[in-house]
């Protein structure tokens, strides 16, 4: 059996190697990509044709030999061309520029009967070829670490960590934000101790840390930087072999990074945790939330408010190569102006991935996002959001394959040029190994 302190230092090595492999990118100026309480689910890498980190570090993971490979790195490289028909997400004036994009991922995966790891990272460069306003090429990076492991047959630790630097608006974080508006840095990391009392009754208790901040956008930064902190402990029951009940209660504090605005939020959640098949599973929390603003997000707003809080996820495994993951939340989200507090939204994402042949993969990735208006008398537009990411995989060789791509983005709004259309098409060439 490893030793902890032996897998400690295979961690180690494996997150010095992450670093080695993206310092050509950070030593240009960035910080160091995710899912969490922040966002709705992953799939960044899917709809991102500018953004082509984030693709090379989901396409190595999911081509990744395993956690008991003989050799678990997995490296990336790739390269991508293309053309965007609206490189500022205008809702005015849509300004077209082919682009080109370069990026490299690693993943890193170790597996023993008490210990599995992954570690993904990558970093990305795009240059836009006719975008004088801003000359400048675009940065992106990412690292992704999950962690599970029994301390005992009783006990047991889930880790799951995702970092990302980038400019592009991404939809599956679920941000608030749906267009460009700056460079901007996200952290999300959860904690999650499991302990089995009996064979039917156990105890989740979890802990996230969320960490959203602009870098070059101050408009933006002011009324969204924040941090969170969340602690919640669910009460879980195994009323069938396949079915488990679940009762939850969840608190979290927001700190406003650029004014003195803060929020404390309560959480109380109902729902189970079930297995139709060894393919097919899906959860559902249900319930309410209980905010309250000691002062507005940079507005004029606050006091309290009270929504229905509602999480769902499906997950499906068609096969080695192919499987779906579907992802629902409604509930108290970020407004995208300073003059809203938060509203209620409605965020839907389905990501899919399907080996047609041994050689080719397609994957989807499709998100919706309904913001209702702010019935406190801040921001009192609505708006649906669409963002679709369609590519396709050929492999040439073991190592070498042929890429193309297309992502559909549509924002409408009530407020008057908030809204945008925009068309990104792109193909391009990456080596594994």
């Amino acid at each position: 059996m490893t030793s902890p302190a032996t897998i400690a230092r295979r961690l180690f090595a494996a997150v010095a190697l992450c670093i080695a492999a993206t310092g050509g990118v950070t030593a240009a100026g960035l910080g160091s990509l995710s899912t969490g309480p922040l966002g709705g689910g992953g799939g960044a890498g899917l709809s991102s044709g500018t953004g082509g980190a984030a693709a090379a570090g989901e396409g190595a993971a999911a081509l990744g030999l395993g956690n008991f490979s003989r050799f678990p790195f997995r490296v990336t490289v790739s390269l991508q061309t293309g053309y965007d028909d609206n490189v500022f997400t205008s809702g005015f004036v849509s300004r077209g520029s082919a682009f080109t994009n370069g990026s490299l991922g690693l993943t890193y995966n170790f597996g023993s009967q008490r210990t599995e790891i992954e570690v993904r990272t990558g970093g990305g460069i795009t240059y836009y070829w006719d975008r004088p306003e801003q000359p400048g090429p675009d940065y992106n990076a990412f690292l992704g670490l999950t962690l599970k492991h029994k301390f005992t047959a009783r006990l047991t630790l889930d880790v799951t960590s995702y970092t990302t630097y980038q400019t592009e608006p991404d939809f599956s974080l679920n941000l608030g934000i749906n267009r460009r508006s700056g460079s901007y840095f996200v952290t999300s990391d959860h904690f999650k101790l499991t302990y089995l009392f009996t064979p039917r009754f156990s105890t989740a208790t979890s802990y996230s840390i969320n960490l959203l901040e602009y870098q070059s956008n101050s408009t933006a930064g002011a009324f969204q930087n924040r941090v969170d902190n969340i602690v919640g402990n669910e009460f879980r029951y195994l009323v069938l072999p396949t079915t488990t009940l679940v009762g939850e209660y969840r608190i979290g504090f927001t700190s406003y990074l650029d004014t003195d605005a803060k929020a404390t939020t309560h959480f109380l959640l109902a729902g189970f945790d079930h297995t139709f098949n060894p393919r097919l599973n899906a959860t559902l929390r249900g319930g309410v939330e209980f905010r309250q603003f000691d002062q507005s997000t940079g507005g004029s707003q606050s006091g309290d408010r009270t929504s229905p809080h509602i999480e769902t996820t499906v997950t499906y495994a068609l096969g080695s190569r192919s499987n779906i993951s579907w992802t629902n939340s409604y509930g108290i989200q970020e407004g995208d102006s300073s003059s809203s507090g938060g509203r209620t939204t409605f965020h839907t994402g389905l990501i899919a991935k399907y080996g047609v042949t041994p050689r080719i993969t397609a994957q989807l990735a499709l998100f919706y996002q309904h913001s209702g208006r702010d019935t406190q008398g801040g921001d009192t537009s609505a708006q649906d959001a669409i963002d679709a990411a369609l590519s396709a995989r050929y492999a040439l060789t073991r190592y070498l394959g042929v890429q193309v791509g297309y992502n559909y983005t549509d924002l409408s709004s009530d407020i008057f040029g908030r809204g945008y259309t925009r068309n990104r098409i792109y193909g391009g060439i990456d080596f594994i190994f």
